[in-house]
């Protein structure tokens, strides 16, 4: 049909137009307001369930659990990895012949096999990371200049701590942790039925250097598994944003990812970082992950300073500081309940404002 300028079905038409132009420019505001308020929040993921777990810390097995053990004077690689050295009531007769650490696992194995239903009973090796160099940049520039300055940078002076690896010093940290493993091994420490690791590249060299190529059963080989909620708080820091998921293949051909584990780090952001109620709150759900999927009583969990107090917090272990390269295990009771896990509210971001330049009067 023929419009003719003037006439009345092009006034119609004119107004259409001006009507979708407008209702456009609105969605695209309202749009953008959403993604500009996204980017100050961190994405969580949403599984859905319909249910969590409560966590119980059982003490009396591990020095660590205990509150009379001083965790800046504690060795691990002295004490057999914390193991405290008692009777168990799967005991019977000769045990001394048998070792410390098969009683253990028989009574730890015997106590997830008589638990109530909705019960489990699980052993984490929780992990830190050995040193990286993002832990040599803090120290040289000082964790006041670190937190509101270099930390958002990818590295400077020679040094790059962006998805840091490790030192030579924690590279050795790491092998230290090796050489624990295969000196108790042959004692009856059981090895994990599962290896689970943070997909930050410090970790993934941790785990490598702490259990690869040990004398392992073949029915429990080392094969890791990259959990994205395992990570480190998120945001800000660029030593805590992850590489792309081709790089990490690239880069670890042995390892797994996790189903549906994203190509770019999905959660990062430069100007918000995770406050420790989300934190907690993230690792809650990781626990609630694996002990609703993974029926293995031995599980190792390669991870970060921050994660691992996250991790003991929510399953109401005492506070432990981990060095780096540090490893404690827990014995945990974990009971399933109706109903989705509660999230925390939103909160402001975790840590000092940005300094435009290092702040005056701090090392540079």
């Amino acid at each position: 049909m023929l419009v003719r300028f003037g006439s009345k079905n092009y006034r119609l038409h004119t107004f259409s137009v001006n009507r979708s132009l407008a209702t456009l420019f609105i969605f695209t505001v309202i749009f953008l307001f959403v993604l500009m308020h996204g980017a100050m929040t961190l994405p969580m993921p949403e599984p859905g369930r319909s249910f969590h777990y409560e966590y119980e810390t059982l003490k009396g097995y591990f020095m660590q659990s205990e509150d009379g053990t001083d965790s800046s004077k504690f060795d691990f690689i002295k004490q057999n990895f914390g193991l405290i050295d008692r009777d168990y009531e799967t005991d019977g007769q000769n045990e001394e012949e048998l070792g410390q650490w098969r009683r253990f696992e028989r009574y730890a194995r015997h106590l997830n096999k008589k638990s109530r239903k909705g019960e489990k009973i699980k052993v984490l090796f929780l992990g830190r990371h050995g040193q990286g160099w993002h832990n040599v940049a803090e120290e040289k520039y000082g964790t006041e200049a670190w937190d509101c300055y270099w930390s958002m940078l990818d590295g400077a002076e020679g040094i790059t701590w962006s998805d840091a690896n490790l030192t030579e010093t924690g590279q050795n940290q790491a092998k230290e942790v090796y050489e624990l493993w295969k000196l108790l091994l042959p004692k009856g420490i059981p090895p994990p039925e599962t290896y689970y690791v943070s997909p930050l590249t410090r970790t993934i060299e941790t785990a490598d250097l702490s259990f690869k190529g040990l004398g392992l059963p073949k029915d429990k080989p080392y094969r890791p598994v990259v959990k994205e909620l395992l990570r480190e708080a998120i945001g800000v820091h660029t030593c805590d944003r992850r590489s792309t998921a081709s790089h990490i293949l690239k880069s670890f051909p042995h390892i797994h990812l996790e189903p549906h584990f994203s190509e770019p780090d999905p959660f990062w952001t430069p100007d918000y970082r995770e406050p420790q109620s989300a934190r907690k709150y993230r690792l809650s759900q990781f626990l609630d992950d694996i002990f609703e999927n993974d029926d293995g009583v031995f599980l190792s969990l390669t991870s970060h300073s921050g994660a691992i107090g996250s991790v003991l917090e929510a399953v109401r272990h005492r506070t432990f500081a981990l060095q780096t390269g540090g490893v404690i295990p827990v014995l945990l009771r974990a009971r399933r309940v109706e109903g989705g896990r509660a999230k925390p509210p939103e909160e402001p971001s975790e840590g000092p404002p940005a300094c435009n330049e290092p702040p005056v009067g701090l090392p540079n």
